[in-house]
């Protein structure tokens, strides 16, 4: 064992100490420390003692912090035994005593072993006055109230005299100021095993006490100082809980203060403003959960934020979700249906956070759904499946009428071309997918497509855009990392502003005008016409050319990066887009002229245009994918796609609703 003993002035009692606890250990291997704050000769009688087994730590003045306690921390950290014995060094605890403490830490198996005066047979002799014996009792008194849990099993908090296994020590979290060091390594260091021997107190041999007024206001401060940092990151599951809705409760006040500044001062659509006031107040519980209410653990501050933003944002759909039918069905006003919303998600954002942000990886469905492909793959089926209906629905509609934005038909062949040839990750590429976050990520896009679906009129584009986003994310794969720049082409469907439509439309007419002269198509004023047959300007296929081109620059640039490869490839694919939209327009026309009007009826459905220009892309992205740059990173990094998403969907929700 490391017998430590602080001592200030003690040079009368370090030698009959050494010799007693020599006589007391016997042949039990040990050695002695001394953390000296002496200003006397102290330092040179220690150093003067016989034998290999005392070492002296003297601390000059000016480096004395934390008084007897700091030195006792001080002498844990030099001590090397496995059990480390703390004794002051006025001969009132009796070195005849240590080997009891030892022994019942090791028959008991103990983590701290404390020597007590009120334990059975244990006396207060060497306290002399009633007062002093009272202040004793008193001061272990409000240590025990202020403390329960951590000194149940304690009789004698304000004891100096204990044992305590080194490996339960962590010296970095102790924080002492003044005597009473036993109850700051018990209450920081979480010590759970604690047992008792009795002991006598005894009467000082030699020297003056340093009990004093000024000692127990110092230990007062102490105590409460103590308690109040014991506050912060409890360790019981109940404990966090409280401390996790507390810190709820302030945020949803925050929360309701920026909704309120957003929504009635600034006048924002008032689930764009639920949307943005939800970041404020998330940012804000940050702050104070991280800080006082949940253990670090080993991630850094930096990462458990961005965990924190990512994760709780998945939750944002859900919160926007009951917020909307509050105001719609309930026929609240959006503050008071908003804390309604906050206090439904609670106990959500609660298991989210303490499982993947500060906790461990879980267990049952979520673990199984996370684990086993098959699964997940399985559950992706089926919930792209069930929102089919919908989408086909929204999609029908184009084959034979040209709709008001790119056709969908382009996009997906071109994230088709691209998933197929960037199937198989490459060797140096790092494993960046994490599937507890994934998970919930793709959990979010799911209820975001479903609200895009039920809420939103003509969504289905936008739909598919986060069911696919969830589709990849459900992978649960290296793979699925890179997949996800598929989702950048569907976006391209959602182009309808007439500011490019027309422009489009009336140059591709020019331009199909010009080549066919002179006995080709003629314009008219309500499209080209050829031999009394009519492509009506509505039908022109100008803005699925430029949904084309767009589809062929992000494949470009997601395969090339963005350089001089990325730009010729996109100055060619254009080109060739526009000269098969010239060429396929003209061919519409032809074969109204050769085979009549029942085959112009035909042709002219956007539906063949459309192929023709899929069937284009694709063939530029299969080929560009064959050869990709070593040095390119292709994998989108998961939180980067799940913010641009969520971002995405406040906009979409916050504007339309």
């Amino acid at each position: 064992m490391s017998v430590v003993v602080p001592t200030r002035n003690e040079a009368e009692n370090v030698g009959p100490l050494v010799d007693r606890l020599r006589s007391a250990l016997g042949e039990t291997s040990g050695e002695i420390v001394f953390v000296d704050d002496s200003d006397d000769d102290t330092p040179a009688v220690i150093s003067a003692l016989p034998g290999d087994d005392v070492r002296l730590v003297h601390r000059p003045a000016g480096a004395r912090d934390g008084g007897l306690g700091g030195a006792v921390a001080a002498g844990f950290t030099e001590a090397r035994a496995p059990w480390v014995v703390v004794m002051d060094g006025d001969l009132q605890h009796p070195p005849e005593a240590v080997p009891d403490l030892l022994a019942a830490g090791r028959d008991r198996t103990a983590q701290a072993v404390v020597a007590s005066r009120y334990r059975d047979r244990g006396r207060v002799d060497g306290l002399g006055s009633l007062f002093r014996r009272f202040a004793s009792r008193a001061t272990g008194l409000a240590a025990t109230i202020l403390f329960p849990r951590r000194l149940r099993a304690v009789t004698d908090p304000m004891s100096g005299f204990f044992a305590i296994r080194r490996d339960a020590i962590r010296a970095g979290d102790l924080r002492p100021d003044g005597y009473k060091i036993l109850l700051e390594v018990l209450v920081r260091n979480r010590i759970e095993r604690i047992t008792e021997i009795p002991y006598v107190f005894q009467p000082r041999a030699a020297g003056d006490s340093k009990a004093s007024l000024r000692e127990g206001l110092r230990y007062a401060r102490h105590l409460a100082g103590l308690r109040l940092s014991t506050l912060r990151h409890p360790q019981s599951t109940s404990g966090r809980m409280l401390g996790f809705a507390l810190a709820g409760a302030a945020g949803a006040a925050v929360n309701s203060a920026a909704l309120w500044a957003l929504g009635e001062a600034a006048g924002l659509p008032y689930l764009l403003a639920a949307f943005l006031a939800v970041q404020v107040a998330i940012v804000w519980n940050f702050a104070v959960v991280d800080s006082l209410v949940m253990p670090p653990g080993k991630r850094t501050r930096q990462h458990r934020f961005g965990r924190f933003l990512l994760l709780n944002n998945t939750l944002t759909p859900v919160h926007l979700g009951l917020l909307y039918l509050l105001v719609r069905l309930g026929e609240l006003h959006y503050l008071a249906a908003n804390l309604l919303a906050i206090v439904a998600v609670f106990l959500l954002r609660y298991v989210v956070t303490t499982s993947w942000v500060y906790g461990a990886s879980p267990a049952g469905l979520l673990h199984t759904i996370r684990r086993t492909a098959h699964v997940r793959l399985l559950l992706t089926v089926l919930l792209t499946a069930a929102a089919f209906p919908a989408l086909l629905a929204a999609g029908w509609d184009g084959v034979t009428q040209r709709g008001a934005a790119v056709p969908l038909i382009i996009p997906l062949v071109a994230a088709a071309a691209l998933v197929a040839g960037l199937l198989r990750p490459a060797g140096h590429e790092p494993d960046v997918h994490d599937r507890q976050t994934d998970g919930l990520i793709a959990t979010a896009c799911l209820v975001t497509a479903a609200a895009l679906l039920v809420l939103v009129d003509a969504t289905g584009v936008a739909a598919l855009f986060y069911l696919g986003g969830a589709a990849v994310l459900l992978l649960g794969t290296r793979t699925a990392a890179r997949l996800r720049w598929a989702l950048l082409l569907l976006p391209v469907a959602a182009l309808s502003s007439p500011a490019v439509r027309d422009p489009a439309d009336a140059a591709l007419r020019s331009v199909v005008e010009l080549l066919g002269r002179p006995a080709g198509p003629v314009g008219g004023p309500d499209g080209l016409v050829v031999d009394g047959l009519v492509l009506p300007d509505q039908q022109l296929p100008g803005l699925a050319m430029i949904g084309a081109i767009l589809c062929l620059a992000i494949s470009a640039a997601v395969l090339s990066g963005f350089g001089r490869v990325t730009l010729v490839r996109t100055v060619t694919g254009t080109l060739t887009v526009i000269a098969v939209t010239v060429a396929a327009v003209l061919v519409v026309l032809l074969i109204g002229r050769i085979l009549g009007a029942d085959a112009f009826r035909v042709a002219q459905s956007p539906a063949v245009i459309d192929l023709v220009l899929a069937a284009t892309v694709g063939i530029f992205v299969t080929r560009w994918s064959g050869v990709v740059s070593p040095q390119l990173r292709i994998y989108l990094p998961r939180a980067r796609f799940a913010l641009l998403t969520l971002t995405a969907v406040a906009a979409v929700l916050g504007g339309t609703l």
